[in-house]
């Protein structure tokens, strides 16, 4: 029986909390496919100023995924400084090659070094490693996938511990790579409070993220509350600095380049009166994007960005540094004065993704925050 529509066909979950039961997670079938990317060396990518391009490649990573078959519903999980997706065998031929061109565009766009790896899912069962998945309806046409289990830590040591299962296919010259939809438009947008974060948590019991859920709405107010995207504080850019961060994924011709900046700024004038006059459906598209953010997500880690004032911020490392103490959980976190978005837009009213990090490192920097406190 052919497991293509297995993600597509899956139940999804009523609600957020519903991650620490076991019961809400299915286990992934043998034949698909793990897809994971990874930018080398990002923390050093981020402290010499290139976090908008880390996250950048992150997305570059799904949209040229998700572009391969647009009817099929793949499930994938963006990390600040990498990916990591799921296919069916069906796509595993055009999918190497996608990821063999982004990471060309990083070398060529950024000087960066991504990492692309494909491993199938019975080597991570063969090793006893479990990998399940569930996913939660977030907004029309989106539905966020949730994954829990051992082979997602594993399946990323594998692929920065060597090149065994590293792409190393030539790149077939006609293929041509679909990015379509990827947008980096947006100046860094300010807190609405005083502090965007962005937090990791590793329980080490399952059934306790209902707990720390509940706990942190309790600090943080509701998820509507905490949303660090709100419908007043997006601004589309006119900075040739960030603009180019899309344009140099097209070309590197300085000609060209200054072109396309031009028509990226003319697109952001038409599209600031539009939102801004409120003409049609574009007077409620902000509201749109924001209800398709992904600022809170779960791959056994669970993975939230979040605006916060300094008293909520300081219970919040209160609560955590104690449960930390008491072994019940692992947490890291980075703190910042705004966000950033990168966008993935399949129809301009209707379905929309939004990778929401905090600035200057995010989830890559809390990462970095997780193992100094996991090792002490």
């Amino acid at each position: 029986m052919s497991t293509e529509q297995f993600y597509q066909n899956l139940k999804a979950i009523k609600n957020f909390q519903d991650i620490s039961q076991d019961e809400a997670f299915t286990k992934i079938p043998n034949d698909w496919i793990i897809l994971l990317t990874d930018v080398k060396n990002s923390t050093q990518a981020i402290k010499d100023g290139k976090y908008k391009e880390v996250n950048m490649l992150g997305a570059l990573s799904i949209i040229s995924i998700l572009n391969i078959e647009k009817k099929l519903d793949i499930p994938f999980v963006f990390g600040g400084d990498g990916a990591f997706l799921l296919i069916p065998p069906s796509l595993l031929s055009n999918a190497k090659q996608a990821l063999l061109a982004v990471q060309k565009m990083a070398k060529d766009a950024y000087g960066l070094e991504l990492r692309v790896a494909t491993i199938t899912v019975d080597k991570i069962y063969i090793k006893n490693k479990e990998l399940l998945i569930t996913k939660l309806k977030v907004a029309k046409g989106y539905s966020q996938a949730m994954l829990k289990g051992e082979g997602l830590a594993y399946s990323d040591m594998l692929l920065k511990s060597s090149d065994t299962y590293h792409i190393k296919e030539s790149i077939d010259p006609k293929f041509i790579v679909d990015i379509k939809g990827l947008a980096c438009r947006w100046e860094n947008i300010p807190s609405p409070k005083n502090e965007t974060i962005s937090l990791l948590i590793r329980a080490h019991d399952q059934s306790y993220y209902k707990e720390i859920l509940e706990t942190l709405e309790n600090i943080l107010g509701t998820k509507q509350n905490r949303n660090p995207i709100t419908s007043t504080n997006t601004t589309l850019s006119f900075d040739d600095k960030i603009l180019a961060k899309e344009a140099s994924l097209y070309t590197q011709n300085r000609f060209l380049k200054t072109l396309l900046i031009f028509k990226l700024k003319l697109i952001n004038i038409f599209g600031n009166f539009l939102m801004d006059s409120k003409i049609g459906q574009w007077a409620n598209y902000r509201t749109l994007m924001r209800n398709s953010t992904d600022t809170e997500k779960f791959d056994d880690v669970l993975r939230m960005v979040f605006t916060s004032d300094f008293d909520q911020t300081k219970k919040l490392e209160t609560y955590l540094e104690k449960e930390y103490q008491k072994k019940k959980l692992t947490y890291g976190l980075h703190k910042s004065d705004a966000s950033l978005m990168t966008c993935l837009i399949f129809e301009r009213h209707g379905k929309h993704i939004h990778f929401v990090d905090s600035a200057n490192g995010g989830y890559a920097m809390a990462t970095i925050d997780m193992k100094s406190r996991t090792l002490e």
